[in-house]
């Protein structure tokens, strides 16, 4: 059975004041909220020609989840163990590959039209994700944000683990969009994601790291 949790809490999602000009500014979390856009030589199943958009990133750790992997549908009454009831059994949501660290955890990327839901974390003005049961309820009412991604699993890198995949050519670096993200087709999202930074995805030689 699924269970519902964000695998991160950002430290402070405050505004934090600027010594120099005394003015405020948001904090900074390197690639939060920024796109990992693979490179052809990775040869791992998990991430070939995958886009990671980065929930979470310190000097501690990066956290993201694969945008671009289908997975099906799942009826959640069964899976959530509520109650047999109309709504419940007839939800059913496609849900997205997110990683392959611990496949049982779900997540609902959305976007921050909504951002009062129990346990939801704003990664940036587009952004939003939340572990809370009280979305999938508003989705089967037809309410709930605007756009939303369910995912299962994630993927996570140690301290330094994905700076050195950068440096090794391993993923491309680009925004992330709600377009993208939300309203492109999943099997475009990869060519898409690097057309957005200026490359000819035809170009891309196959040479170069692996994760």
């Amino acid at each position: 059975m699924i269970r519902f949790e964000v695998p991160f809490k950002f430290e402070s999602n405050k505004m934090e004041d600027d010594p120099i000009s005394g003015s405020t500014k948001p904090p900074v979390h390197y690639l939060t909220g920024k796109l990992l856009i693979a490179m052809p030589a990775i040869d791992d199943p998990y991430f070939q020609d995958s886009v990671i958009l980065i929930l979470d990133h310190d000097e501690s750790k990066a956290v993201g989840v694969v945008i671009n992997k289908p997975a099906g549908f799942i009826q959640f009454g069964k899976q959530v163990g509520k109650e047999k009831s109309e709504v419940w059994d007839n939800l059913q949501i496609p849900v997205y590959f997110g990683g392959p660290v611990d496949s049982e955890l779900a997540m609902i990327l959305h976007s921050c039209d909504i951002t009062d839901y129990e346990s939801s974390q704003v990664i940036n003005e587009h952004f939003c994700v939340t572990s809370s049961l009280h979305i999938l309820e508003d989705i089967s009412k037809g309410e709930g944000p605007d756009k939303r991604l369910f995912s299962l699993g994630y993927a996570s890198w140690a301290p330094g683990q994905l700076e050195n995949e950068l440096q090794e050519n391993v993923w491309l670096v680009g925004e992330g969009s709600k377009d993208l993200v939300f309203d492109t087709d999943a099997q475009d999202i990869w060519s898409s994601a690097i057309q957005s930074i200026g490359i000819d995805p035809g170009l891309l030689s196959t040479k170069g790291g692996t994760a």
